[in-house]
């Protein structure tokens, strides 16, 4: 969102003046009072920190180093998407000349933008920006010390540039910054993150990272909710936004960042409504902005360990990767499916240091210029292979297919052919990964046996899926590849007609990618979240008119 605008239009959005009406709410439901100069409004980690609103003062955010991120005059307000997120603050807010503010709770604000669209019009959009300009400028969060290429280090870029959260990388390599850098980690080895200018975490792994980002406080269940949804890509976005605006009570859950195998994507182009074509990890902030605006929790990075049937009648629990317990009335399995892997030599060991399973910006940076590497036929790939074609010098695209027609849209077929720079590879397979610690060359092997070692700066690897469905196993029913089987497959009376994203579980759903016979596209998966929605109304519906037939008890 706004990410075609220059920073000065983005700034203009970040900082227009609240409207009166938006104001007089905002006071209703706020605490004015009186602030002196010097005085702190919320400080950095702050877990509770306020959405501020200067009357007649002037507040400035400055991060731990005194650097000023914004100057707030009066009629004008602080706060961007950490505030409706959960995570801590980044800043202190200091009041720098004297007057009046209003102060409001972030849960006030979080319920303000859900029911008030007014508020909503004004609030998101300004905090969208400036989350923008801070990534842009590097500034407020994460400072990310480790050599290029190492797959400690990319795991948590891959975490900070999916989710949004603004970081800067000094590679040691580069010494312009050799005086920073070993303020921060010393002799420069291995992977440091600074979290807000404050915590110093050596080798750290994605989940203490969030941790300290208080990023763990979105998953905080107070009371059981309607709808537990695991996996945030397509579906799951698509079904906690519908079921949150339906006033469903919605927690929403993914083991790495919003977007699944879609945020992969540099660019969708055959997605209705977006003739330009749009990023997936676009559409999936887009899509979790709606979801908060609507009252869904969204919690990342969290992993679902088990689920089974509540004590308490009626209600499913789901237990996560920290211990944490979630307890609802449905379950939507949205967890989808990850890349398979060439099982070749090699390959893991160079993961993350050129052997790669998404194409982004991220992982295109790193091998800028180079010649690399794609495998796959189908539409991910040929999305792949045209957005490296315009960061890398080559890009050979390999597929064991006879004819890149059988599995890839014809659009994106034309479009490699017609593209100078990348060559197609058919019959041909990838048969060893070649490098020490870095990955050097690969070899192909053509239909007719031959073999040739080719120099590749990285090879993308997307050559199919993998259902990710260990957590479910023994609790649905899954079908021979371990894709989760709903509907008539999982009932065996065709006239009972079940719902179609029915498991074998009443009140548990499978949708998207996940789910056994579905089509693998973002437009179906999308459909799928938010048709199950009327299911989960139905079961919900069901429990409460057996929890009213149920005798009273004096």
């Amino acid at each position: 969102m706004f990410e075609d605008l220059n920073d000065e239009e983005l700034k203009r959005r970040a900082n227009s003046p609240l409207p009166a009406r938006v104001a007089a709410t905002l006071q209703a439901r706020g605490e004015r009072r009186s602030v002196a100069a010097g005085e702190a409004l919320f400080r950095v980690d702050d877990r509770a920190y306020p959405f501020v609103y200067a009357v007649s003062a002037t507040v400035q955010v400055r991060d731990l180093d005194g650097l000023v991120l914004g100057t707030f005059e009066p009629g004008q307000f602080t706060g961007e998407l950490g505030l409706l997120l959960g995570q801590t603050s980044f800043a202190d807010c200091i009041v720098t000349e004297p007057g009046e503010v209003v102060v409001v709770g972030a849960p006030d604000i979080a319920e303000l933008v859900q029911v008030d669209q007014e508020v909503s019009d004004v609030l998101l959009p300004a905090f969208s920006a400036r989350r923008l300009l801070l990534m842009r400028r590097q500034q407020g969060t994460l400072t990310l010390v480790g050599h290029e290429g190492v797959p400690a280090l990319q795991r948590v870029l891959e975490y900070a540039e999916r989710n949004r959260i603004p970081y800067r990388w000094l590679d040691p390599a580069d010494r312009t910054h050799k005086d920073e850098i070993r303020k921060i980690a010393g002799d420069g080895s291995g992977v440091t993150i600074l979290v807000r200018g404050r915590h110093v975490l050596h080798e750290p792994s994605v989940a203490e990272v969030a941790r300290a980002l208080g990023a763990e406080l979105a998953a905080d269940q107070l009371e059981p909710v309607d709808l537990i949804i695991a996996g945030a890509g397509p579906a799951g976005l698509s079904a906690a936004v519908y079921g949150a605006s339906e006033g469903l009570r919605t927690i929403l859950f993914d083991d790495v960042a919003i977007g699944g195998q879609s945020a992969a994507s540099s660019r969708i182009e055959n997605f209705l409504g977006f003739p330009t074509g749009v990023s997936g990890a676009d559409l999936a902030f887009r899509a979790e902005l709606q979801a908060i605006k609507f009252g869904a929790r969204v919690a990342v990075p969290y992993r679902a360990r088990k689920i089974q049937p509540s004590a308490r009648p009626g209600f499913y629990e789901v237990t996560l990767d920290d211990s944490t317990l979630l307890l609802g009335r449905t379950v939507v399995i949205a967890t989808g499916a990850r890349y398979r892997k060439l099982g070749v030599p090699e390959e893991e060991r160079l993961q993350g240091a050129g052997v790669y399973y998404a194409a982004t910006e991220l992982e295109a940076r790193v091998c800028r210029g180079q010649e690399v590497a794609v495998v796959g036929g189908g539409n991910s790939a040929g999305q792949a292979a045209m957005f490296l074609a315009t960061r890398a010098s080559g890009v050979r695209l390999v597929n064991r297919g006879r004819d890149l027609s059988e599995s890839m849209s014809q659009y994106l077929v034309e479009r490699l052919r017609r593209t100078a720079n990348v060559k197609i590879d058919t019959h041909s397979e990838v048969v060893e990964i070649l490098g020490d610690g870095r990955l050097r060359s690969v070899k192909i092997r053509d239909g007719d046996g031959q073999v040739v070692e080719r120099s590749v700066g990285g090879i993308f690897i997307m050559i199919g899926a993998v259902p990710c469905t260990g957590w479910v196993k023994g609790a649905v029913r899954l079908d021979d590849r371990g894709f989760v089987l709903t509907g008539a497959a999982c009932e065996p009376d065709a006239s009972a007609r079940p719902n179609p994203f029915q498991t074998s579980l009443p009140g548990v759903f499978a949708v998207g990618d996940v789910r056994s016979g579905s089509v693998k596209r973002v437009a179906s998966a999308v459909g799928e979240g938010a048709v199950v929605v009327q299911a989960v109304h139905a079961r919900l519906a069901s429990l409460r008119e057996a929890e009213s037939r149920e005798p009273v008890t004096l």
